[in-house]
């Protein structure tokens, strides 16, 4: 029996995955409301039951949905402590973050999800839920809150403070990419506008800097 349970979970994890991508093919071309359970299990080529079995209801699926392919893990928090360079911490964390926030695929089910928030109350709660869930995946509230404890960065909630970080490094290229209003930036531009949005943030939430003009 114990020597079944890895396949068991690996097959279970296909199936989880192989439904996932489903409910997004169809998402977007059908929208929510059009894509129901029933839809969903037909085309993954599957049973109402088995689906079920994995996802409590719709709204659990697309949450799930939405926490995994709008926002997945990067891996290994920044560092933290009073000794780091942050300047040099934070462009590397938003090196490895960057190709996961444009990636095409992950682009176009934003936009889709963005148009089905104003048809669907459901889709609106399922996507507040999964910001909710997803706010430790980049680590940044929980390098923030450390390096808040270690007296490098002023006191402030941690999330408003990440939110402060994305809005000036990732805030306006993630706009001009959803809205097609401005060509993609080069890698090496994005990156010098990266570098000088974490610039602006050390400058207004850096202990250091704080204390040298005080």
């Amino acid at each position: 029996m114990d020597s079944e349970s890895p396949a068991r979970q690996v097959d279970e994890q296909l199936r989880r995955s192989r439904i996932l991508e489903t409910a997004c093919t169809l998402l977007r071309t059908h929208g929510y409301h059009a894509t129901s359970m029933d839809r969903i299990a037909r085309q993954a080529g599957m049973s109402k039951k088995t689906l079920y079995q994995l996802f409590t209801s719709k709204q659990n699926l697309f949450e799930q949905l939405l926490l995994e392919r709008l926002f997945p893990s990067i891996g290994e928090d920044p560092a933290h402590g009073p000794d780091i360079d942050m300047e040099q911490t934070l462009i590397a964390h938003f090196r490895k973050l960057s190709p996961i926030i444009f990636d095409e695929e992950r682009l176009a089910l934003l936009r889709t999800i963005i148009g089905e928030t104003n048809r669907s109350p459901a889709i609106q709660q399922a996507m507040t839920e999964a910001l909710q869930l997803s706010g430790h995946k980049t680590g940044l509230r929980a390098w923030i809150r450390h390096q808040q404890e270690a007296g490098c960065l002023r006191p402030g909630e941690p999330t408003d403070v990440a939110d402060h970080l994305i809005g000036l490094t990732l805030g306006v290229p993630l706009l001009s990419r959803l809205t097609h209003c401005l060509p993609p930036r080069s890698p090496e531009a994005l990156e010098a506008f990266m570098r000088t949005g974490i610039r602006a943030f050390l400058q207004a939430w850096s202990r250091e800097r704080e204390d040298r003009h005080s």
